[in-house]
């Protein structure tokens, strides 16, 4: 069996992404990008792109998830189909792999966020990675 080695540093001593080695990415961000959204951002770094956007705190939708003492936070994480360069189906892990990401992303939140300043209320979290 032969093993490639995958090159991360081209002949000319540049990166996948064309930067040097010790070269950062441009960064990229901006607020306020969805319109409807109570708070939004796009975050672009190299050629990574992510949009998020944040509604609430607003009344629980579905009453038997609602919390006495905090807000409930949500969160959906998502890849766009045109995200990558692969036109291939999604595999059938990407969608536990998306759960996973959302639940990361709502824990990391829930720390973050003051949720017993806002109780009985529901913040929803969506995240969407347009390139990757």
């Amino acid at each position: 069996m032969i093993l490639q080695q995958m090159e991360f540093v081209s002949p000319e001593g540049l990166r996948l992404d064309g930067c040097r080695p010790m070269e950062m990415r441009q960064i990229r961000a901006e607020m306020g990008v969805v319109a409807k959204a109570d708070g939004s951002a796009m975050f672009e770094m190299g050629s990574t792109k992510v949009v998020a956007a944040v509604y609430g705190p607003r009344e629980v939708q579905n009453r038997s998830q609602q919390l006495n003492a905090n807000a409930l936070v949500q969160c959906e994480y998502t890849m766009a189909n045109f995200s990558t360069g692969d036109r291939m189906r999604k595999p059938k892990g990407d969608k536990s792999r998306s759960t996973e990401i959302s639940l990361v992303i709502r824990q990391t939140m829930e720390e973050c966020i003051l949720t017993n300043l806002m109780p009985r209320s529901q913040i929803d979290i969506f995240v969407q990675l347009l390139r990757a």
